[in-house]
């Protein structure tokens, strides 16, 4: 493989068919394994560029999903396209279920005998399908939060939707979710 850049970080997303490549200059870029367009059978550096990346993690569960740490703003990229950015001087360690979790190294290093509980030095970001999932479904219509899931399909949604038609009674709907989340013990 020929890459435009000289690597010093690689991360490979969960199902093997994309890497992330962020060069000594602190730009990330991406490679697409499944990708034979250009002919050569290995795949494709893809044009997509973002600057001053320092940090980068994969979503355990989704392959179109990674968090990127940018100067000090956290992004959640979906498909390489940005969510809005979140402050945050964390040092990114887990993306799973729409969640990143960060750890701020910084302040654990400045001053470690001042740490009460070493919890308190994690934090959790949630993605902004998971925010707008929570917020669609205490101030509209189930169907319409319905309709906002089936468009951003991720397991950690389903399990939302499923709890919100339970407490709502309507049971076809919470059937339904379950199935979409594949808990057929639940059904």
């Amino acid at each position: 493989m020929n890459l435009r850049s000289r690597p010093q970080q690689l991360h490979l997303n969960c199902d093997s068919t994309r890497f992330s490549i962020i060069d000594i200059n602190g730009i990330l870029s991406f490679y697409d394994m499944t990708d034979q367009s250009d002919g050569t059978g290995v795949g494709t550096h893809l044009p997509t560029v973002r600057r001053e990346v320092w940090s980068l993690v994969w979503s355990s569960d989704n392959p179109s999903l990674c968090a990127t740490m940018e100067k000090n703003r956290l992004f959640v990229l979906r498909d390489f396209e940005p969510e809005e950015p979140v402050l945050s001087a964390g040092y990114l360690c887990d993306f799973t279920d729409l969640e990143v979790k960060s750890v701020l190294l910084d302040d654990i290093l400045k001053e470690p005998e001042e740490i009460k509980n070493i919890q308190d030095m994690f934090i959790d970001f949630e993605a902004k399908s998971l925010r707008d999932t929570r917020d669609l479904l205490t101030t509209v219509s189930l169907k319409e939060a319905v309709d906002f899931v089936e468009q951003n399909p991720h397991r950690r949604l389903w399990k939302l939707v499923n709890e919100a038609a339970l407490d709502k009674l309507n049971f076809s709907l919470a059937e339904r979710a379950m199935v979409k989340n594949e808990d057929y013990y639940g059904v």
